[in-house]
């Protein structure tokens, strides 16, 4: 018999790769259309393609590893906002756990506007 090492390599999570993983989240649940730049004026919101998430997702590494994150989405009009914006907080929590054992402290969801589809 063959002696298996049974320790975990750590992965370490940086600020790229979890902006990529929250905004593939994103991308899938109902009533989001998309992720948007932060800190822009309402009439210059554009929708980001994948390789740009990172501009709509800020997550910000603690001391302690953990992460705090802020998001800013564009929704349809016509979804409650505070269903879209729980079920999203739930998967990012469930997702970062299951894929890095880590926890999020903090989730700031912005929703930057609506739009009718």
């Amino acid at each position: 018999m063959s002696n298996v090492n049974s320790n975990k390599s750590k992965v370490t999570l940086n600020v790229k790769d979890l902006s990529l993983l929250i905004g593939d989240i994103s991308s899938e649940v109902y009533g989001i259309v998309g992720l948007t730049k932060a800190k822009t004026f309402k009439n210059q919101l554009i929708i980001l393609k994948k390789e740009n998430y990172v501009e709509g997702v800020l997550p910000t590494k603690l001391i302690n590893g953990m992460f705090d994150v802020e998001i800013h989405l564009i929704l349809a009009y016509g979804v409650k906002v505070t269903e879209v914006v729980n079920e999203l907080s739930k998967r990012i929590r469930y997702e970062v756990i299951k894929r890095h054992g880590r926890q999020i402290n903090k989730i700031n969801i912005y929703v930057e506007d609506l739009l009718d589809l």
